[in-house]
């Protein structure tokens, strides 16, 4: 069944087409949230919140993004408010202030694309690092080279100029390229994602 099919059997109520449409999308939902967060419990409420987000939303959708576009949109910002709603509740996230922003002193330049395409990987490294960027950083990176989304697409799933995807990635790839060339940088977290969880939609067969 093609997309525009499915996506109007889903908007009418048809159950098996939203099962279909989430099935489909899962795995790219899955892989935001598992990104965007270092605990894999947290990880998992964002992707089943993201899931609920998306069924409410079905029948508001109005086509003016793509369908995967807005399917990432819900899955970034269900993964940013996780990390909000720990924060809130006093829960042990990486700091993210204007001081993580800061570039390490010009002895230690490295060349970011070198350093990721050595550590892409070791994912846990990854994900360590990719935990101490600033969220608007850490969003534009996971979606670009995790997602492999173009700037165009990301900049609609953001909601932000191409301009301003070009500053956060270009500073975001730098932050993480640096932590990830120097292991002090960075510290065990709470709860680390051991291994990688199935990407499979629950129930699934693999």
């Amino acid at each position: 069944m093609d997309t525009e099919r499915l996506l109007e059997r889903a908007q009418s109520g048809d159950t098996s087409a939203v099962d279909q449409l989430l099935r489909t999308h899962y795995s790219a939902i899955h892989s935001v949230c598992h990104r965007m967060l270092l605990s894999r419990e947290s990880a998992d409420d964002a992707v089943q919140n993201a899931l609920i987000a998306i069924v409410k939303g079905l029948p508001r959708f109005d086509g003016k993004a793509a369908l995967s576009t807005w399917i990432y949109r819900i899955a970034t910002n269900s993964a940013i408010d996780e990390i909000r709603r720990v924060r809130r509740h006093g829960g042990s996230v990486p700091l993210n202030d204007a001081a993580s922003a800061h570039t390490v002193a010009s002895e230690h330049v490295v060349d970011p694309t070198a350093v990721l395409a050595e550590h892409l990987v070791d994912s846990s490294r990854v994900a360590q690092a990719l935990g101490s960027l600033p969220d608007e950083f850490r969003a534009a990176v996971v979606l670009r080279y995790i997602s492999d989304l173009d700037y165009a697409e990301i900049a609609a799933v953001l909601e932000v100029p191409v301009g301003t995807v070009r500053s956060r990635l270009a500073r975001g790839k730098k932050l993480l390229a640096e932590k990830l060339a120097d292991p002090t940088t960075l510290s065990p977290p709470d709860e680390p994602n051991l291994g990688t969880p199935s990407s499979q939609p629950p129930g699934s067969s693999s």
